[in-house]
């Protein structure tokens, strides 16, 4: 069963098509750093280090030498979509979604999907894509893939949470087919805590408590060296809970950027929210290229605790200084949330392939 990787920035896609069973042809990023961290964690996989709009089947058949491809997956990246940021300019006369730069990686993913042709397609972006346009635009991204062939299509807003990952992040994921299957996605594994469901949701503590002392140990855990003024402020965040400015003595109340108005510390949620060992994390982007504070350290969470909480073993190593491992960290898929999805996709193939040759 083989699989093409786009957009594949530090693996989190790829890793969990080998998860699935899925043999990797062929991965793209254009981003050199990120390129590194998948090719020294995937060194057997070909990856194309170039702009998406400059591959073509010269560079993609001789890679692929004749072998056919069953799915082909990836996440273009989502400026246009973010419900941050620019998302104003859809209410501004004149606006067309289709024409906004930002958007044009879409378009380019679906113009690969043509290229390959490949049973499946698999998608993900932020939630923020379904309703971009007031839903008009994932309306017209559907009609482009049905327009080359993939009539079913499959979309809906899912939680990664909902399959296992200690991470309440809400991803958009289409899925799609040339095969005639009308696909329905894997049944949940875990459910909200204290709904009287079982297993519920799992936690940060139960992945990352047994990482505090063997910092700088293990590869990925470097804390973030602190201000002290900032590391004390931090001991006054209580856990599960955002920075109380007023909570705060005068001497840790004061204004450390030079920018600021008011002269008091601003209390920036993705910067001053201390994460609840007992619960699933917030979304895990690194704000100011910093995580949330850690549940009972004074201190961000390291790339490698952000890892495990986004499923990440360890030995998947990210290259690049502590920003950069920050955020490919942030910007991945979690493979155990693609998991289920992709296992799905697997069964309906060989199903398929299965009621061909008893025809």
């Amino acid at each position: 069963m083989n699989a093409i990787d786009l957009f594949s920035g530090a693996g989190g896609l790829t890793l969990a098509l080998k998860d699935s069973g899925f043999d990797v042809l062929l991965a793209n990023e254009v981003n050199a750093q990120f390129a590194e961290t998948h090719s020294y964690n995937f060194p057997d996989i070909p990856l194309l280090l170039e702009d998406i709009k400059k591959i073509g089947k010269d560079e993609t058949e001789p890679i692929l030498n004749g072998r056919s491809v069953d799915l082909v997956v990836g996440g273009p990246p989502c400026q246009g979509f973010s419900v941050f940021g620019k998302r104003r300019f859809i209410n501004t006369q004149g606006y067309d979604p289709q024409a906004d730069p930002r958007n044009a990686l879409v378009y380019e993913y679906i113009r690969i999907v043509d290229m390959i042709k490949p049973k499946f397609f698999f998608m993900e972006n932020v939630k923020g894509f379904t309703n971009l346009d007031k839903g008009l635009f994932v309306e017209k991204v559907k009609e482009k893939f049905r327009e080359i062939g993939y009539e079913d299509i499959w979309c809906e807003i899912v939680c990664a949470a909902d399959y296992g990952v200690p991470q309440e992040r809400y991803r958009m994921f289409m899925i799609g087919n040339r095969i005639g299957v009308k696909y329905e996605p894997p049944k949940e594994t875990n459910f909200p805590i204290g709904s009287g469901r079982k297993p519920e949701y799992a936690t940060v503590g139960s992945v990352i408590m047994d990482l505090i002392g063997k910092e700088n140990q293990i590869p990925n855990h470097v804390p973030l060296v602190h201000k002290p003024i900032v590391a004390a402020r931090y001991g006054y965040v209580k856990e599960g809970c955002k920075l109380n400015v007023e909570d705060l003595p005068p001497e840790l109340a004061v204004a450390t950027r030079r920018d600021s108005k008011t002269g008091k510390v601003a209390n920036f949620s993705h910067v001053y929210k201390r994460l609840d060992r007992n619960k699933p994390s917030t979304t895990m982007v690194p704000g100011h290229n910093a995580f949330p504070i850690h549940p009972a350290v004074n201190r961000t969470l390291t790339a490698r605790e952000a890892a495990r909480i986004q499923t990440f073993p360890d030995t998947h190593i990210f290259l690049g200084t502590r920003q950069e491992q920050c955020i490919q960290v942030g910007n991945a898929v979690p493979p155990k949330m693609a998991k289920p999805f992709l296992e799905k996709i697997r069964e309906y193939i060989e199903n398929s392939e299965r009621d061909c040759h008893e025809s």
